[in-house]
């Protein structure tokens, strides 16, 4: 009895890596790997210089259905022409053809495909190796057909790329190949974890996808089309067309205006009237600038940029856009241009107190320090500072002067140096200790104003970014692909994406910048 149970042990022992094994695969995988290997045999003949007679017309026997591949017929003129293409050249090879190139793969999925089939069971054609054994191989394996592929990819000539090759049926190929590579890299990890069947399932996938790319020999090729041109004429049309509608629209807004004359009047007139307060705006920050090219320039641009479209919805949208950029660009460059202003002032804020702090030890009055400065320093705070003795001078009071040149100037310092000089020509004090407070508080304001810079200029510098690249990348667009990117942009879908685009990125620059900003 003792010995009738040791030997139903040893049995098992012996019987159990077989049974491991045999339940790796299913019956219906097993049959997909073996059909998928003989394809791949076939798919290698079929570009070798010299074809057995069996070739021609081979009969296989594929999940218990026998069927006959005929030779496909592009085989006999397509491949000598491939045979006599050298497409890649290796240092230790030589020259590679390209029937040779698409050679390499097949062979590998081949290999790759009889080295799982050793897994079988004896039964099934196999040699019972469990999966783990053949991590190496199989890493091999992928690193090869990586490599192959890569040559596929890079290889040409002057006339085609390897999707060109077999009449165009590489395009369909190529992505098969891709697919094997990917379920190939999986195996490893199936390896490595032991899952079995996630194994199996990658090999199987990656006979199934080898049998399609076998297919792609016997089925009509891909081949690239160019798109449909328009002809000359109908061209030149469509363009008079557009350019008739440009001419009507602009027309019917002229009548319009004419129609209505005394709105255009009021209308008008309130423009030149903006005008005129944007230009004594300008004038006080003592820049001469003709506000109507602010205004127009933008304008003019675009609508001419519609012009170039012949489009009559992207001509009205770019010239709207236009418009309503024009009637805010004296705005923004006015407040830039303060900012600016105030910004240089601030540079030379620090001099002008030091000097007029000197001028009060040595005895001279607020007003004739002023006129030192004037005389002594450079624009801008020069042309401030004797602009208040011009005022003063025609009889406006000092203080009233000095409120409207803290009115002018964008300058928070400036409007404590103000301040204090009312606050001391009104209850009295020591002006001179006064400036020489606000010149420390000017030193460590600049410290810590470059010290903020230096913090937040990757801040800064990821707002231009998310600002600037959307319109690079469409510039580039346009460079490669101007009719598209026109013909796109020229329907209402292409004009509304735009205008998403802008208000987003706008939104975008501004919530990157006020990450950055820190008052100080």
């Amino acid at each position: 009895m003792r010995k009738l149970i040791l030997y139903l042990l040893m049995a098992a022992a012996a019987a159990a890596p077989a049974s491991a094994s045999a339940g790796v695969f299913t019956q219906a995988e097993m049959d997909e790997i073996s059909c998928a290997a003989l394809k791949m045999q076939l798919f290698y003949y079929y570009l070798a210089p010299e074809k057995d007679e069996k070739i021609l017309n081979y009969t296989m026997s594929c999940k218990g259905v026998k069927s006959t591949y005929k030779i496909p017929k592009w085989v006999d003129t397509e491949v000598p022409a491939m045979l006599g293409r050298k497409v890649w050249r290796d240092p230790e090879e030589g020259e590679i053809s390209e029937a040779s190139l698409w050679q390499t793969p097949v062979s590998i999925i081949y290999e790759y495909l009889e080295l799982t089939r050793k897994t079988f069971p004896p039964e099934a054609g196999g040699a019972n190796i469990q999966p783990g054994l053949l991590v190496k191989e199989y890493a091999d394996i992928r690193i090869r057909f990586q490599m192959s592929l890569d040559r596929l990819y890079r290889a040409r000539t002057r006339e085609v790329t390897m999707g060109d090759s077999m009449e165009g049926r590489g395009r369909a190929i190529l992505p098969g190949f891709n697919l094997i590579l990917k379920e190939m890299e999986s195996i490893a990890d199936a390896i490595s974890s032991t899952n079995s069947r996630r194994y199996a399932e990658a090999v199987a996938a990656s006979a199934v996808i080898g049998q399609g790319t076998f297919r792609q020999l016997f089925e009509a090729p891909r081949k690239y089309a160019p798109p449909r041109q328009e002809s000359p004429g109908k061209r030149m049309l469509l363009r008079a067309l557009s350019i008739l509608g440009i001419i009507f629209v602009f027309l019917s807004i002229r009548t319009f205006f004419l129609l209505n004359d005394a709105q255009t009047g009021a209308m008008m007139g309130g423009y030149y009237k903006k005008v005129d307060v944007f230009t004594e705006a300008f004038s006080r920050q003592f820049i001469n600038i003709n506000v109507k090219y602010l205004v127009l320039g933008p304008a003019a641009a675009l609508a001419f940029l519609g012009l170039l479209t012949m489009s009559v919805p992207a001509f009205l949208f770019l010239s709207a856009l236009g418009l309503v950029i024009g009637m805010r660009t004296p705005a923004f460059v006015l407040t830039a241009m303060k900012v600016a202003r105030g910004r240089k002032i601030d540079g030379q804020l620090m001099d002008g107190l030091i000097l007029l702090s000197n001028c009060l030890r040595s005895g001279l009055d607020v007003v004739q320090g002023f006129e030192m400065v004037s005389k002594d320093l450079t624009p801008p705070i020069s042309d401030e500072f004797a602009l208040v003795i011009k005022n003063y001078q025609l009889g406006m009071t000092f203080e009233k002067a000095l409120g409207v040149m803290e009115e002018r100037v964008e300058s928070k310092m400036l409007s404590y140096m103000i301040r204090a000089i009312v606050l001391q020509r009104q209850m009295g004090g020591n002006l001179t200790r006064v400036f020489e407070r606000i010149v420390v508080d000017i030193r460590e304001e600049s410290k810590l104003e470059e010290k903020t810079k230096a913090m937040t200029a990757q801040q800064k510098i990821q707002s231009i970014v998310v600002g600037i690249m959307p319109w690079v990348m469409v510039g580039v667009m346009f460079m490669f692909q101007p009719e598209t990117m026109i013909k796109f942009y020229s329907t209402p879908l292409g004009m509304a994406t735009a205008a998403f685009c802008v208000v987003w990125v706008g939104i975008g620059m501004k919530v990157v910048s006020s990450l950055g900003k820190i008052r100080v």
